[in-house]
């Protein structure tokens, strides 16, 4: 069943762009969609108004005609071409279920999952679990943003160095200290966390090292991995805090998606997650010693009801994002870092208003 307050909320975002600013993402459904999900429905329209004002958001460009064939091969990566992205997917999905869309996209946008600094994947990600909430027949505003989702993804498109095989000899965190790191120095190429990244094809040994991870075969287990051990390492750096979020929020987005794809697709998943998870720490965090793998946590975590609550009264849609994944996967695994670094996410965050 989908909320009247999320279809209120995506309503008072129409016309707004997948980004604003040049390159920054449109937090606007996500964060809606994270309210909603996270019991805090009754505060999604306000929060999406005041976010829409704050951010000064932009109108999408002129709408386009979908590409024809496979044109969109040529046109991945290049967002000036956005709106023929929106046009090729919300044509896509007139044609046929979102599911059968859905699996047609996946594997051919999965190896630039690093799109946005994730964005397009997160985006698809909250839309994808609105969907399956609202049973056989979703709204349009619901369906529309699953287009916007997987068309961001492939007008921001970022392959990164290797193709991880998950068959190595090490767990995820000696894996992790093994990398091969960015200097701190190392010259940005483009804007944001996306222009971090790109540091990374300048990084000897980088794709071969992503091969020493040994990834368990189930995929929710993989998973746990992965996002408890970025959860540490976001609780671990005090500095640059957006950027290591994205390390937690990724995986635990593929999460919401993986129960709607083809079984076939779940490892691919799997490998791309790790590779993306370790290139924004290896491409952020020059010191593997400051990454916190080896600390010990404190059992004592905060409250889920006081992380969630302070979360919901700062406002930033990171923070909101990231507070809903936290507690969605401490649920599942009950380690005490997820709320650790959700908590102190908040302070390091300047809040939104």
């Amino acid at each position: 069943m989908t909320s009247s307050q999320l279809l209120d909320a995506l309503d008072r975002l129409r016309g707004t762009g997948v980004e604003f600013e040049g390159f920054l993402a449109n937090h606007g459904p996500m964060g809606a969609e994270a309210l909603v999900s996270v019991g805090a429905a009754d505060q999604a329209p306000a929060w999406t108004t005041r976010y829409r004002h704050a951010r000064a958001l932009e109108p999408a460009p002129a709408p386009d005609k979908p590409f024809a064939g496979d044109e969109w091969r040529e046109a991945t990566g290049d967002v000036r071409l956005v709106s023929r992205w929106v046009a090729t997917l919300r044509r896509d999905l007139a044609e046929a279920h979102w599911r059968d869309v859905l699996a047609t996209w996946w594997p051919r946008l999965l190896p630039g999952l690093a799109a946005s600094a994730t964005h397009g994947l997160i985006r698809t990600a909250h839309a994808v679990r609105s969907l399956a909430a609202a049973g056989d027949d979703p709204h349009p505003l619901l369906v529309d943003e699953l287009a916007h989702g997987l068309a961001f993804w492939g007008a921001r498109y970022q392959p990164l160095p290797g193709d991880p095989t998950l068959s190595g000899p090490y767990d995820v965190r000696t894996a992790l200290a093994r990398l091969p790191r960015s200097p701190a120095d190392e010259p940005v190429s483009g804007a944001g966390i996306s222009g971090v990244l790109g540091r990374l094809t300048r990084v000897s040994g980088f794709g071969p090292a992503l091969d020493a991870y040994r990834a368990p075969a189930d995929p929710d287990q993989a998973l746990d991995e992965l996002i408890t051990a970025a959860a540490h390492v976001l609780w671990s750096h005090p500095d640059h805090p957006i950027r290591f979020c994205h390390a937690v929020t990724a995986p635990a987005a593929i999460r919401l998606v993986l129960p709607h794809l083809p079984p076939a697709y779940h490892r691919p998943a799997i490998a791309r997650a790790w590779q993306v998870m370790a290139g924004i720490i290896a491409a952020a965090s020059p010191d593997p010693a400051a990454d916190g793998l080896s600390a010990e946590v404190p059992a004592s975590a905060p409250a889920p009801a006081t992380v969630l609550g302070r979360a919901v009264a700062h406002g930033d849609e990171h923070v909101v994002k990231l507070a809903e994944a936290a507690l969605r996967e401490h649920a599942r695994t009950g380690e005490p870092v997820l709320l650790h670094a959700a908590n102190a996410f908040v302070d390091r965050v300047s809040p939104l208003w």
